[in-house]
């Protein structure tokens, strides 16, 4: 067990690829980790492991989502990070590290992500990142491929320089020093789309890491995107001089240039069309899936590293224990001397002798609390454990 990843008693068994697509919205031009992420989330999943993200995630710089409702905060969502089994469109399993990047204690997590690779016999790692640069979208998204294998570098980029590195690229240098594969695709954003969507770049990148992995992944929404958003260009471009001067400026010089050394175009993805029966046997299977969801028990407690939801969960049963002391106390249970105040001494009880006393304004009163006729036993049921209401 590592420290921030626990895996379950019924591991799955091989599986061979790994893909990362954790998201960083500062350094996520073109919203490139974002459209993967919102495609590869269709795909069918399991939980492969579960992870601790409580100590890895600043949540002052990546704060949790409230939604307020009528005067109160009925839901939370939170940045983390999750661990799954996912099957490609047709059916091939690959493990997915997606969510948030991680704030904190990065050499811990590679530790257990390399642990990950042993477990399950990883043999290839794929990560996606995101470049701003000066190429309009008018053409073909291009990319370059980064890896630790030398011979799957063709055409490498002839440079020398250093930068800030994510996760992903972080876990690539220390999988490197231990022959794992890992490749990593960068797409160029056109500049002018790094703070918006770039879909026709997460195209590509899910496109050539289709083509290099051999998995199959959901394009087709992304596609439509890139259809609206270029008629959307076309339109803001039309209203836009400035726009479309950078626009045309950008497509002059992609063109005098050709092909940058080091960068690749987005692979075409070709689909073989399913016949009757393999569709037929496709329902069959994700009907079966349905029902096998349905019959699953329900699972009480969700993954609880810090013990946060069981703690809840605690004070709850506690204050449901305690709201039947009070309806007791309000409703049934009385002290032995409170049934003589409503109804009478028993006859075998002496009559206490009287004494004859002077009126005075002290006097007890049944609406006194010390008074017998005060109804004392309901007092002290009501509020006794502190949690009672009045």
């Amino acid at each position: 067990m590592g420290k921030y990843i626990s895996f379950p008693e019924d591991l799955p068994g091989h599986i061979g690829t790994l893909v990362l697509n954790l998201v960083d919205p500062a350094t996520d031009a073109g919203s490139i980790a974002r459209l993967v992420a919102s495609s590869l989330g269709t795909l069918d999943s399991e939980v492969a492991a579960n992870i601790d993200s409580d100590p890895l995630i600043d949540y002052r710089a990546q704060r949790p989502w409230v939604n307020y409702q009528a005067g109160q905060l009925t839901g939370m969502w939170r940045e983390g990070l999750a661990l799954s089994v996912v099957k490609d469109v047709e059916g091939t399993e690959f493990l997915r590290l997606y969510g948030s990047e991680p704030d904190f204690h990065w050499d811990s997590l590679v530790a257990d992500m390399l642990d990950v690779v042993e477990r399950f016999g990883v043999q290839s790692i794929y990560s996606f990142t995101a470049i701003p640069a000066p190429v309009p979208h008018t053409r073909a998204a291009d990319m370059m491929v980064r890896s630790t294998k030398p011979d799957a570098q063709s055409d490498g980029l002839d440079a020398n320089f250093w930068f800030q590195a994510s996760f992903a690229d972080y876990l690539e240098y220390h999988a490197s020093r231990l022959d794992i594969p890992m490749t990593n695709v960068a797409v160029r954003v056109p500049m002018y789309l790094a703070g918006h969507h770039y879909s026709s770049g997460a195209v590509g990148a899910l496109s050539m890491v289709g083509k290099i992995s051999g998995l199959r992944f959901p394009v087709g929404d992304l596609q439509h995107d890139v259809a609206r958003q270029n008629e959307r260009l076309v339109e803001l471009a039309e209203e836009n001089q400035e726009l479309g001067q950078v626009i045309g400026a950008f497509e002059k010089d992609y063109d005098e240039k050709g092909d940058t050394p080091g960068f690749v175009s987005a692979p075409d993805m070709d689909y073989t069309v399913p016949t009757v029966d393999e569709i037929g046997r496709a329902a069959e299977q994700f009907l079966a899936q349905v029902d096998s969801a349905n019959e699953r028990p329900h699972v009480e407690n969700e993954f609880d590293p810090q013990g946060l939801a069981h703690r809840i969960d605690e004070i709850r049963r506690a204050r449901s224990w305690r709201s039947d002391q009070q309806d007791q106390g309000r409703n049934g249970w009385q002290p032995p001397s409170a049934p003589h105040a409503q109804s009478g001494k028993p006859d075998d009880t002496p009559e206490p002798e009287q004494k004859d006393e002077p009126e005075s304004q002290d006097e007890q009163s049944p609406d006194d609390p010390d008074s017998p006729d005060s109804g004392k036993g309901k007092r002290w049921g009501r509020h006794s454990w502190g949690f009672g209401k009045n």
